[in-house]
């Protein structure tokens, strides 16, 4: 029995940090997502909120702005209008020296294109990056399924042992 008490843990701790995808983003920063769904860093202020730092997101598409919010650290910002929607939790906010950061966790949504800086004053400059693509939930499922077939089968396996032996 206490075999599969130290499997269902790791399998446990294993989903538990297999929750999403983590994406770093400051002020400009934008990215996209599918449905022509584009997410908007507009401020991030780590002194705001008590303390705890607030990010403002605003989430636009070809024709305009969509929806915006100011959020704190352990909040989450949906948006379930389109598609598969887009659920992304604000994990930390950071205070930098020449800039400040959020840390969003992806819980759903397509990424087609990873942060993108936009330039301060309209100069010019490639600053793209490569950022996540692929659906992340479509992956934490899989993982989950995956740990809970060798779960199951390191149960069967383990009582069809112990019947042998008696």
């Amino acid at each position: 029995m206490s075999r599969i008490a130290y499997l269902l843990a790791s399998v446990l701790l294993v989903m538990q940090t297999a929750g999403g995808v983590e994406v770093f983003m400051s002020t400009r920063d934008s990215l996209t997502f599918a449905d022509n769904l584009t997410l908007v860093v507009m401020d991030v202020e780590p002194w705001a909120g008590a303390g705890e730092g607030v990010v403002w997101l605003e989430l636009r598409d070809g024709r305009g702005h969509l929806k915006s919010s100011v959020l704190r650290a352990g909040e989450s910002f949906v948006y379930e209008e389109r598609g598969e929607g887009l659920n992304l939790t604000i994990a930390r906010i950071y205070a930098g020296g020449e800039k400040d950061l959020v840390d969003l966790e992806l819980v759903s949504g397509e990424v087609v294109r990873g942060p993108v800086q936009r330039p301060p004053n309209g100069t010019d400059g490639n600053r793209d990056r490569d950022g996540p693509t692929g659906d992340s939930s479509f992956l934490n499922w899989g993982l989950a399924a995956v740990l809970a077939l060798i779960l199951v089968a390191w149960v069967y396996f383990g009582a069809r042992q112990k019947g042998r032996r008696r």
